[in-house]
């Protein structure tokens, strides 16, 4: 996707951009680039990859977001989609929480460069900075971190009642999705809505929406290697 493409499609997706928005994503940009090389943030670093499958992509979810919500990325890696979104909805307050203090650096870096005061970047674990967060935000997103049963039990108890976990998924989400629905019901969740779409460039995506409807039991999230090793759905996983 082309720079000018890009900034266009913000305008479709109902995002007015300005210069200064502009400035900051180009600064973001060129730091994921020059950071890349010696830190692997991503495998996608060319100009257009990172405006469509970086950028564009984590932007898709921006209909669900209201103004002034608190939103939490879990995982969020190289800021995918939490940074881009604190810096299109500068209305937005936005935590990432990344275990990677290499990654956390990073973050910080990029908070710092775009000068972003809606961003709180927590080097943790995701059943560490529970500890902190339990039933905090209106919203909470994760993009490629864990098979959706897996990641549901990081992500929910992040939750609070009536807000929303959107799992972002490629063309194996609905198959995720089938399986992880007893994970859910554990959790206290169910899913609202699902969007799906394919682009030619970007693929299939299926950003899951599921909504917290009921107190999620302190006990969850259990330690990781537990969750990994016996998930809530049942599923077997080696």
């Amino acid at each position: 996707m082309k720079k000018e493409v890009f900034y266009e499609t913000l305008e479709s997706l109902g995002l007015p951009v300005d210069s200064l928005m502009m400035e900051r994503f180009e600064t973001y940009k060129k730091h994921i680039q020059k950071v890349n090389q010696v830190l692997n943030l991503t495998a996608i670093d060319d100009d257009e990859g990172i405006y469509l499958k970086h950028f564009y992509d984590s932007l898709l979810i921006n209909s669900k977001l209201e103004s002034g919500m608190h939103l939490c990325d879990v995982g969020s890696g190289a800021g995918f989609p939490g940074m881009v979104i604190a810096i299109a909805r500068q209305d937005i307050e936005v935590v990432l929480i990344e275990p990677t203090t290499k990654r956390t650096k990073f973050l910080e870096e990029v908070a710092e460069l775009c000068n972003l005061e809606n961003v709180t970047v927590v080097n943790k674990r995701a059943e560490e900075a529970i500890e902190e967060y339990r039933a905090f935000f209106d919203v909470v997103t994760a993009r490629a971190v864990a098979y959706l049963d897996i990641l549901s039990e990081l992500c929910i108890p992040f939750v609070k009642v009536g807000g929303t976990f959107i799992a972002m998924k490629g063309s194996k989400g609905m198959e995720e999705l089938e399986v992880s629905k007893k994970a859910l019901k554990i959790l206290g969740a169910e899913v609202s809505s699902v969007d799906e779409m394919y682009h030619e460039s970007l693929g299939e995506r299926i950003n899951i929406n599921i909504i917290k409807i009921s107190k999620t039991p302190s006990k969850y999230p259990r330690n990781y290697g537990r969750i990994k090793k016996t998930p809530l759905s049942g599923r077997k996983n080696d």
